[in-house]
């Protein structure tokens, strides 16, 4: 998991990263991912009109996990697509699928991995 943390944080200095709420953009933070990381949730506008604001070529998706964040995910892939911006949903699977049911969200990752941490320092 770490490599791929690390990837994500090498393709955020170049692409937007999305995610759903600013405590997800937080645990980001907290996993040393910089770059502009935008909260598809908490911005005070309407969806469509959020996503029409969004100007580039790539974002990364990482929402959550569980039914809702897959829902979401294919929602967002559909409207940015449908403007001709590739949506980067690589990071989003790769950890979802390392995680498993561990984790739910995006919120839980830095606990998880220092949960992860202590296990390999018994």
């Amino acid at each position: 998991m770490l490599e791929a943390l690390e990837k994500l944080a090498k393709k955020s200095e170049k692409t937007i990263v999305m995610v759903e709420g600013k405590k997800d953009r937080s645990s980001l933070r907290k996993l040393g991912v910089g770059g502009r990381i935008i909260c598809v949730k908490n911005s005070g506008k309407v969806f469509s009109d959020f996503l029409d604001q969004v100007q580039a070529r790539e974002v990364v998706l990482l929402v959550d996990f569980d039914d809702h964040g897959t829902a979401l995910a294919g929602e967002i892939t559909q409207y940015l697509e449908g403007k001709r911006i590739k949506v980067n949903s690589i990071f989003w699977r790769k950890i979802g699928a390392l995680v498993g049911r561990e984790v739910k969200d995006v919120e839980g990752l830095p606990s998880y991995l220092e949960k992860l941490k202590k296990s390999l320092d018994v």
